[in-house]
């Protein structure tokens, strides 16, 4: 493995060499500590603590909070989450208006997918541990170490300029209040998990690329097959000899049988759930100035699920279908540590240090039809899979946050100085992939399965071992300077962040070949045909193979983004505030395919003239200015209410594409089992965002807010269908030309009497893409991809007289959103159906140190739905996936 620096200049002299901007870059690349310098004032939190009225107060706090702030944003602070008591940064944003959560982990904003999403950890970029994913999962942080969670709707330029539907901050805690001591235990199950699942004998124990396969790569020049075998021990040149056939098969055979096959997939009873976090932390004043505070956090996460499938092909559902028993049994866990010291509460030092490892074993089996294996002709495919990854996060910062009231005086209040430094990484590891073919022979009146055996093809066995490694710098500072006048204040900001992005991604597959082997031989299940006498007995033509894959399998990638910005905030008369200003953003890229089993150098030669081809796609870099206005009217009593404001605010932005969404690599989508290809064509889209905002609140609590939004789009990336087999469906990535988005946006609560009240929000969009002429896409203009044209979030709350009891019964509901674009044989876009999503959670408040919390989620049983309607007008159901009703109980002491 090449070090970081040296993949840095590895790819950023291919940047250099890239077309046009070859001379600039170069000359920037001369010095890679990057260019010269630039912040964020951080909103109130709360200080009242309510034990009655939880759920009603915390709800009325994300109003109270985003009052404060000159762009559309919610805030929740430590004090809010804690009352209500969320467990974790997931659950805590459900409260927040406009936020969908998918999975119970990624978030989804205005009802825009994940693409226009994008999280901050304390201000800094941080890769995702998810494979297919690039943000982070929520529901692995604990709500304890949060300070501060804000979710922006509208761009301000202290943000990043990769910004579509918002952004999520998470600010943690570095010194707590006082002795902070929780504990929770909890457990619960899946109505679709409370039978037998599914799993495998070795059970997540595989090692990654077998070390003898390794070296013989290495050995054999990349070429492991008999011939390729061959051609290094036969040294004279000429036709083998049978002796050196002889060996070089045995070679081949031993080689195969350092692949883990202890992979008989096992029918087993599925445990409950078991969850446990711990969290620790003090204070200390060391004098009337210096006090010092350290926060541990800890926790541990075990559940095993059933994700059963059924599809049906798009063209002839009757005949080609499947269904698949599917089991994933996933753990996490997770060490936060944070220290703080603070100096008369105007410098404040913090280093955080965080730890998630998240692991995922996997087993199934599909069974069904395909063109050449139908019901009625007595044949049925079976694919036996299991599948163990592992994910790690790893983020190390350090903040600072100093006040500078030396400086102040006269015309000049208070300045701020923030700072933050991130060093993060993130890996997934795939050490074992198998996927076996097989064949039964079924009776075409019964459906009875009579025999069994594996299919007689080149990946008769397929094994695919995949390394990702991500590694995130990011700095920056922050600078407010207010100036204060009778009636008048404004204040001055300016910042600099440098973000630096380095990932390898490796991957190879190896095949047993199976073909010209004798049927006898394949009888039977992969535990019955996989042994080691089997396969070693060379009367038996076994061949072992690597490579051939999906495509392209490995790539090394490094991203550099410098960042300047400026901005005012402008008050007067607390009637009217005007903020705007710009951000800039010098953008470089390069990503690199890796022929892992070219020992040649060939793929390497081709890379480097391509590279000096003008339209070259292995670098871009793209700079610009994106600014952002927002004026707010404030009037204290209009229609009654205590506090009213109304806000008009414009944008320009854009959305880059993900770095595995321009690689050539396929990959699998883990949540639904679905291939994907990236697509190195990808360009930028850009955005013009309009918005306005008028928000009503009243002396009762009672607050309700309409928000009208517009989004430009130019480029918009969009996921398609790749034209092919109805057998499997293989997605892509494509631009459209353009792409628009109107949205009204209606939120409220209202206080119902009797400790009741309900709150909820009401999103209504219409969205159009135009996809290129000639691209044979059933539909030119459509629906967005991942676009709802309705999402509504309802709750109805109650907290009781005495604080003791807590209950939420909370409704989500999406309308249909398009799930891929259509371009094959003129069927039409494929739509993620509607999910009814009701829950329901209990709090029992017994005294202030315990808690106990009931939660049912999915109560209707709802499914993942897909549908298409094909050529010949009829509605298919493509995919179907159980969810299940979750029910957990957790009890938390609190001292």
């Amino acid at each position: 493995m090449q070090t970081n620096s040296l993949r840095k200049h590895t790819l950023f002299l291919a940047i250099a060499a890239a077309s046009g901007s070859a001379g600039s870059l170069a000359q920037d690349n001369e010095n890679t500590g990057m260019s010269a310098p630039m912040p964020a004032i951080e909103a109130p939190v709360l200080e009242e603590m309510l034990v009655t009225g939880r759920l009603m107060s915390g709800a009325q706090s994300v109003v109270d909070q985003r009052l404060q702030e000159p762009f559309a944003a919610d805030i929740l602070g430590s004090e809010q989450i804690s009352r209500v008591g969320d467990s974790n940064v997931a659950t805590a944003l459900l409260r927040v208006p406009g936020i969908t959560l998918i999975d119970n982990q990624y978030v989804y904003v205005r009802g825009l997918g994940e693409r226009y999403s994008s999280v901050l950890l304390n201000g800094a970029a941080v890769p995702s541990p998810e494979l297919t994913r690039n943000v982070l999962p929520l529901d692995g942080i604990p709500a304890s170490i949060v300070r501060t969670l804000k979710v922006q709707k509208s761009y301000s330029p202290d943000l990043p300029a990769h910004f579509g539907g918002g952004n999520v901050d998470i600010r943690t805690k570095s010194i707590p209040d006082e002795l902070v001591f929780e504990l929770s235990v909890g457990t619960g199950m899946n109505s679709e998990s409370s039978d037998d699942g599914l799993s495998y004998r070795s059970g997540g124990s595989t090692s990654g690329l077998p070390k003898a396969i390794d070296q013989a790569l290495d050995l054999y020049q990349g070429k492991v097959n008999v011939n390729g075998i061959v051609d290094i021990i036969d040294t004279n040149g000429g036709s083998p000899t049978a002796e050196q056939l002889t060996q070089a098969r045995t070679i081949n055979r031993e080689l195969m049988l350092n692949l883990d096959r202890n992979i008989e997939i096992e029918k087993k009873s599925i445990p409950v759930d078991v969850s446990t976090s711990v969290a620790l932390g003090n204070a200390w004043d060391i004098n009337d100035d210096w006090s010092i505070g350290a926060m541990l956090n800890a926790s541990y996460d075990n559940e095993t699920r059933n994700k059963n499938q059924r599809r049906q092909a798009i063209g002839d559902p009757d005949q080609i279908y499947s269904e698949t028993e599917r089991t994933v049994e996933e753990r996490s866990d997770l060490v936060a540590v944070n220290l703080g010291i603070d100096y008369q509460g105007m410098h404040n030092l913090e280093m955080n240090g965080y730890k998630i490892d998240n692991r995922e074993d996997e087993a199934q089996i599909e069974t069904g039809h395909d063109a050449s294996n139908r019901a009625q002709d007595g044949r049925q495919t079976v694919d036996y899979i299991t599948r163990y990854e592992e994910r790690s996060l790893e983020v190390l910062q350090f903040l600072g946050e100093h006040k500078l009231d030396q400086l102040s005086g006269g015309l000049l209040g208070d300045v701020m100085v923030d700072w933050v430094y991130s060093d993060s990484s993130a890996e997934t590891d795939i050490p074992g992939k198998a996927a076996v073919k097989g064949l039964n022979n079924i009776d075409a009146l019964t459906g009875e399965v009579t025999n069994t055996q594996i299919l007689a093809t080149s990946s008769a066995a397929t094994y695919s071992f995949l390394s990702l490694a991500d590694d995130v710098e990011n700095y920056g500072f922050d600078v407010a300077v207010p100036l204060l006048f009778d009636n008048t204040e404004i204040t001055f900001s300016g910042g600099y962040n440098y973000n630096d992005k380095v990932r390898e991604y490796y991957g190879y597959t190896a095949n047993i070949n199976a073909i010209g082997v004798s049927s006898n031989v394949l009888q039977g299940t992969p535990g019955n045909v996989l042994t080691d006498s089997k396969l070693t007995d060379l009367n038996s033509p076994f061949e072992f193979t690597v490579g051939g894959g999906l495509g392209t399998e490995s790539y090394i990638a490094a991203q550099m983004t410098d960042a300047a910005y400026g901005m005012f905030d402008l008050k007067w008369n607390e009637t009217i505030r005007v903020t705007g200003g710009a951000r800039y953003e010098d953008f470089r890229q390069a990503l690199l395919p890796v022929d892992l089993l070219d020992y040649s150098g060939e793929s390497i030669d081709k890379i480097i003239d391509e590279i000096q081809e003008d339209d070259q796609k292995f670098a871009l870099r793209d700079d610009g200015w994106y600014p952002s206005l927002a004026v707010t009217y404030m009037n204290s009593g209009f229609m009654g209410a205590q506090d009213f404001q109304v806000r008009a605010s414009f944008a320009q932005t854009l959305v880059r594409p993900d770095l595995r969404e321009v690689s050539d690599v396929y990959y699998i989508d883990p949540e639904l089992g679905i291939q994907v290809q990236g697509n190195s064509r990808l360009q930028t889209s850009d955005i013009d965002h309009f918005d306005l905002r008028s928000e009503w609140v009243y002396d009762n609590g009672d607050n309700f807010t309409l928000s009208l939004f517009y989004k430009d789009i130019t480029n918009p990336i969009e996921q398609s269908r790749v034209p092919g087999s109805d057998d499997s469906i293989l997605l892509t990535f494509y631009n459209a030309v353009s792409g628009e988005i109107t949205g009204l946006e209606f939120e409220g609560l209202k206080e119902l009497g009797a400790g009741f009240f309900v709150t909820g929000n009401l999103t209504l969009t219409d969205s159009e893409i135009i996809s290129p002429e000639g691209g044979g896409f059933t539909n030119i203009k459509r629906q967005m991809t991942g676009q709802s044209d309705y999402m509504f979030n309802g709750q109805l709350g109650f907290d009781s007289d005495d604080g003791m009891h807590t209950v939420a019964l909370a409704y989500n509901l999406f309308g249909e959103r398009v799930y891929y674009a259509s371009n094959n044989n003129g069927h039409d876009d494929a739509f993620e159906q509607p999910f009814n999503s009701l829950n329901i959670v209990y709090s029992f408040y017994p005294t202030e140190l315990f808690t106990t919390k009931l939660k049912i989620d999915n109560i209707l049983d709802e499914k993942r739905t897909f549908e298409q309607t094909n050529s010949n007008g009829n509605t298919v159901t493509i995919l179907e996936q159980d969810v299940g009703t979750s029910v957990s109980l957790e009890v938390k002491y609190t001292f």
